[in-house]
């Protein structure tokens, strides 16, 4: 038999974090044991589904290049194999039609808390279902069809995530498989399309544990093999409380916008719920071939924006320049030929910029000052800058002839090495400390005080561009 999984998402709301690692481990169980791994869009609740949702599931599937050997598959397609099966329960005694109205059904309920008791159907409609022979027409709006649940003995399964669980069925109540409407329940039409589909491994999160026992016994009530099921555990926020939107519980396609990689997202993900020993990096391809159900943990995991950001720097630097480069350019919206034109060497400059920053969107605000124009800024302004000011020369004159000086003598044959040595031989002609060059040519060519290794930024930013800055500021200086 294929090992099989699926992802079955509903699509009345954003997919977030918690969904798409469920998606995750699916795909990645299927993968490592040559599996398959189908979508299912469980949109039977008609009024909170939307296109939208669904067309966001899956983009972010597809980003995270989670790809599919099936569907998606659309429950709303399928509501006649629904009536087909509740259709062979009514015949075979396994179900029956209850017309209790919800009126009754809140009374029943108000009574049972009153009385310290847990709410449930109390099985009025129940002994009908053994002596009314009816099928499924005889659906009229006004009722709905109930399974005929055990009423003794247990539900037991060996969860592949927490182990053995045993729910008594007297916990249990007939649940609804049709509502007056015609459409299946969740619990009714993920049992068919999961049969249907020859799904063997069930993987979601542990907050379907109580769904389980239901949807065995509906199981075997049509006779059929159970699958495996396995309960991932939930996601927190780093106060121990389920994740929500106040820990930053974005869509996943927000954290695209934001700047992640795919790569990252996923070794991320990976470890929100399973290890390999104390190791954090891994690739996609990695996770995949040491993933197993084994090492998932069946205690809440914590959600860490900081470690993400972490996860995702280290990604990045495994990347080339050009990729990184090709990255920055669409996500700020850049033209890399006419960046390229001006001399500048774009790529070389992603990669100087790395290590000042963790995501895509962080990179594109860095290197904004190396690729536009600097603002303009007078000698004054210069020498009487607070960057400036501790480590400034005696005299704005004298700052502008080392700028002045600095300016002519730009080395033609513009490599590194040649770069650096008029850097360095500026200082000794002049006699002056790094930071009363590096700091002027900062705020200079870049706008800013700050950068790494100035001789490199000067290299990658190309002899014709520092050349254009330098003589700017030069031009509008009056001495």
């Amino acid at each position: 038999m294929v090992l099989k999984t699926r992802f079955a998402p509903s699509p009345t709301g954003d997919l977030h974090l918690g969904g798409i690692r469920t998606a995750l481990y699916n795909w990645a169980l299927a993968r490592s044991n040559n599996g398959k791994f189908a979508l299912r869009i469980e949109n039977t609740d008609v009024e909170r589904s939307s296109a939208e949702y669904t067309e966001g599931i899956l983009n972010g599937l597809q980003w995270l290049n989670i790809d599919l050997d099936e569907g998606p598959v659309f429950q709303t397609d399928r509501l006649s194999r629904y009536k087909e099966v509740a259709d062979n329960l009514l015949s075979e005694g396994n179900a029956y039609f209850c017309s209790c109205s919800q009126n009754s059904l809140d009374r029943m309920r108000r009574e049972q808390i009153e009385r310290g008791l847990k709410p449930r159907y109390n099985g009025k409609c129940r002994p009908l279902g053994g002596v009314e022979k009816k099928t499924i027409k005889d659906l009229d709006g006004s009722r709905v069809i109930r399974f005929m649940s055990p009423l003794k003995g247990t539900v037991s399964w060996k969860d592949l995530v927490k182990g053995e669980i045993t729910i008594s069925n007297e916990e249990l109540d007939d649940l609804i498989l049709i509502r007056a409407n015609g459409l299946p329940t969740y619990n009714f039409a993920s049992v068919v399309d999961d049969l249907d589909m020859d799904i063997t491994h069930i993987i979601r999160g542990d907050d379907h544990i109580n769904n389980t026992p239901r949807q065995i016994n509906i199981i075997q009530g049509l006779g059929k093999r159970l699958p495996l099921f396995g309960h991932l555990p939930m996601i927190h926020g780093p106060d121990g409380q389920k994740l929500s939107k106040r820990h930053g519980a974005d869509s996943i396609l927000e954290f695209r916008k934001k700047g992640f990689i795919p790569s990252a997202m996923i070794n991320y993900l990976a470890r929100l719920g399973w290890s390999h020993g104390d190791r954090e990096l891994f690739s996609v391809d990695e996770f995949v071939s040491l993933f197993s159900l084994s090492s998932c943990v069946a205690s809440p995991a914590k959600f860490d924006i900081a470690k993400l950001s972490w996860i995702n720097g280290e990604h990045l630097k495994n990347l080339s320049g050009a990729d990184i480069a090709q990255r920055v350019c669409e996500k700020h919206n850049l033209n890399l030929v006419e960046i390229k034109k001006n001399g500048i060497q774009f790529e070389g400059l992603c990669e100087l910029l790395l290590e000042r920053v963790s995501t895509i969107s962080e990179l594109g605000d860095e290197l904004y000052s190396y690729t536009s124009k600097p603002k303009s800024i007078s000698l004054r302004e210069l020498f009487e800058s607070p960057a400036y000011r501790k480590n400034r020369v005696d005299s704005e004159q004298i700052l502008y002839e080392v700028v002045c000086d600095f300016a002519k003598k730009l080395p033609h044959d513009w490599v590194l090495e040649k770069v650096s040595h008029h850097f360095r031989s500026t200082l000794a002609i002049r006699n002056l400390k790094m930071p009363q060059l590096a700091i002027p040519l900062r705020v200079i060519i870049l706008g800013q005080h700050q950068s790494p290794a100035i001789e490199k930024v000067l290299f990658l930013l190309g002899r014709m561009e520092v050349e254009k800055r330098l003589i700017k500021f030069l031009e509008g200086t009056v001495t």
